[in-house]
């Protein structure tokens, strides 16, 4: 269980912590970010313990290029441990090829109140725009994780990409191909005059012992397609075992 994991490496990586907020303030909180987390209880006590006293940034709609800042995506639990995921910047805020520079931050529980950890900077970059698709939980054989959905569209393609976490020690491990498995690619609207386009969209699920099936439905080459891709986790791997990967 994470927070077995986590009470492990709580002494050495909370020091750290301290003594890296020590050397310099942390980052304001992003403006929006009381409203991104009115009505999620979980959501804002996990930023209170992990952000203690941090004010929220005033917005500065004349200013194109924000500072960095953390904006409070999503919080979830994992027995008696607590993940928050924050982004390094608003959402929409940043370029449009530029994904959510995504964090987690480790909580336990200690009686009605939240502990800070340890936290994983930037683990990943996913989506554009500064924003992902979905953040879920899953759970991989005997590790809690994540599923990271996010894509984008690029001169007139559109593709959205899996990526799957563990969470070990204090952070979050990728698992599975280094850039993710393609969930969706539509070149329609690519200004392929007198081609034929590629749709399909994939949808996912994983059982407990990290088996995750993806299945495509639409068009492929302007014929009409639908496939499955079963992988199965080995080791810090999702490998494919039945079905052939979406590639572009």
């Amino acid at each position: 269980m994470i927070g077995r994991l986590v009470l492990l490496a709580a002494a050495s990586l909370l020091i750290a912590a301290q003594g890296t907020r020590a050397q310099g303030a942390p980052m304001p909180l992003c403006p929006g970010s009381a409203a991104a987390m009115r009505g999620h209880a979980l959501l804002r006590a996990a930023v209170k313990a992990a952000y203690p006293n941090v004010p929220e940034r005033r917005d500065d709609p004349d200013d194109p290029e924000p500072d960095p800042c953390v904006h409070p995506y999503q919080a979830n639990a994992f027995g008696d441990a607590v993940v928050l995921f924050t982004f390094s910047q608003k959402p929409g805020d940043a370029c449009h090829g530029c994904g959510a520079k995504i964090s987690a931050t480790f909580l336990r529980r200690d009686g009605d109140r939240l502990v800070t950890v340890a936290h994983h900077h930037e683990f990943t970059e996913a989506g554009s725009w500064g924003d992902v698709t979905a953040i879920t939980p899953v759970r991989v054989g005997t590790d809690d994780g994540i599923a990271v959905e996010g894509g984008g569209t690029f001169q007139g393609e559109t593709t959205s990409v899996l990526q799957v976490f563990v969470f070990r020690n204090g952070e979050a491990v990728r698992i599975g191909p280094e850039d993710g498995i393609v969930l969706s690619h539509d070149t329609c609207g690519a200004g392929t005059a007198g081609r034929s386009c590629t749709a399909l969209k994939g949808s996912w699920t994983m059982d407990a012992a990290g088996r995750l099936t993806v299945s495509y439905r639409g068009k492929k080459n302007g014929r009409s397609s639908t496939s499955t891709v079963v992988y199965e986790r080995r080791g810090d791997a999702l490998e494919p075992v039945s079905g052939t990967p979406l590639a572009f």
